[in-house]
Parts: structure tokens; C-alpha cells; sequence
């Protein structure tokens, strides 16, 4: 009886952490779909079939693709946020060594992972006739908010001007976005996708983001004092 009583208990705790495996094989295959064929290129059908699922079993997980394409910005934009949290709660630095550091987090974060890094920040929503219940309770995430954060501390001890720091991080920002960008095409290897290599030079990855972060160093340096 003892034995039986243990086996029901061990059951159902597995039960939820199947199921949050499951839903986890939904979002790495949704993301490599929206990045392959995008948002309109593939359907749940086509979903549940590359997962061996029923159809009617994803629909348990997620209700439309702009559903599915919520649940996964929240999972990556958590991780995302847990480690430039990382960098903002260390305030011990200057502000121009922490905002250095962020940018380094920023571009590693998007080599890591090009498809994750593509679903946060370059790939639009599919468009939906209904709101899910995840859409319900979505509240976007604002990556200059932590930014701004980082700012304000360096104001308060006046280690930057308020007036001129925003627009220039927002400049900043958008250097990160296009060297995260050339990275990622500077690891291509198939020609189909027409890789930016060169004939005369190979420029490694890892020897282009040494040079940008260098150059965002500079920009820190020079522009916002």
C-alpha cells in the first residue's frame, strides 16, 4: 500500500515538469520557424508535425502563432534581463566601465544564440485576429528602461549630463544592433546566404566585435562627458 501510495506522488510531480519540457520544445522549434520562413511561412500544423504532436496538443500550449511568438520573447527576454541585471546592480565601476560592460553582454548574448537575439529584437509579431491569454497579461519589455537605469545612477553622481546621454545611448544602441547583426553574417559559411567575406581579407567574428567594442568605447569616451 506504501509502495503504491509513493509511486502516485512521484507521478505527479513529474507531470508538471514534462509538461514545462514540452512547452520548452515548442518555443526553440517556433523560434527556429519564425526565423526560417517567418511570421506567415508556417502554421502550428507545421509545428506539431516537425515535434511529432498533435495539432490539438499545441493548442493546449499556445493558441496562435502570435501567441507563440509572446511566450517566446518572455523566456528569452527573462534571460536576457536576468543578466543585464547583472551588469546594472554593479554600480562600483564608472559609468563608463558598466555601460562598456552591457555592451559586451549585448553582443555575447546575440552571438550566443542569432535566432533567440532575431525573435527579440528584428523580427516583427504575426498578426491576430483574437488575444490569447498570454497576450492578455503581455507587458512589453523596454530594453532602454534598463539602460536608463544605468544612466540615471551615473547622473546622480555626476558622472554624465542628463541632457545629452539618452540620445547618445540610443545612438549606441543602435551600433550594437548592426555589430551584433555583421557578427552573426561574418560566421556564415554557405554561399548561398552570401556571407561578408572579403577576397582580399578574412575578418574573423571574434576579431570584428573586438573592434567594435573598441569603437563604442571611443564613442563612450568622447561623446558623452
Amino acid at each position: 500500500m506504501e509502495k503504491s501510495k509513493k509511486k502516485k506522488i512521484i507521478t505527479r510531480a513529474r507531470a508538471p515538469e514534462k509538461k514545462a519540457e514540452q512547452f520548452n520544445k515548442i518555443l526553440e522549434a517556433g523560434k527556429d520557424l519564425f526565423v526560417k520562413y517567418g511570421a506567415h511561412g508556417f502554421s502550428l500544423r507545421a509545428l506539431a508535425k516537425r515535434l511529432n504532436m498533435s495539432q490539438t496538443n499545441v493548442y493546449n500550449y499556445v493558441q496562435s502563432k502570435r501567441e507563440l511568438w509572446i511566450a517566446i520573447r518572455i523566456k528569452y527576454y527573462n534571460e536576457f534581463r536576468d543578466g543585464l541585471k547583472k551588469v546594472i546592480d554593479n554600480h562600483q565601476e564608472s559609468f563608463y566601465d558598466q555601460f562598456f560592460k552591457m555592451a559586451e553582454f549585448f553582443l555575447e548574448f546575440a552571438s550566443a544564440d542569432y535566432h533567440r537575439f532575431q525573435i527579440m529584437f528584428l523580427l516583427s509579431a504575426p498578426p491576430s485576429n483574437k488575444i490569447g491569454p498570454l497576450e492578455k497579461n503581455y507587458k512589453p519589455f523596454h530594453i532602454m528602461k534598463y539602460i536608463s537605469v544605468i544612466v540615471e545612477k551615473a547622473v546622480d553622481v555626476n558622472e554624465i549630463k542628463k541632457k545629452e546621454a539618452i540620445e547618445r545611448l540610443y545612438y549606441i544602441y543602435g551600433v550594437l544592433l548592426g555589430a551584433a547583426k555583421v557578427e552573426a553574417d561574418l560566421k556564415l559559411r554557405e554561399s548561398v546566404t552570401e556571407p561578408i567575406k572579403l577576397e582580399s581579407y578574412l575578418l574573423s567574428a571574434k576579431e570584428y566585435r573586438k573592434f567594435a567594442l573598441e569603437q563604442i568605447r571611443d564613442l563612450l569616451q568622447r561623446n558623452i562627458i
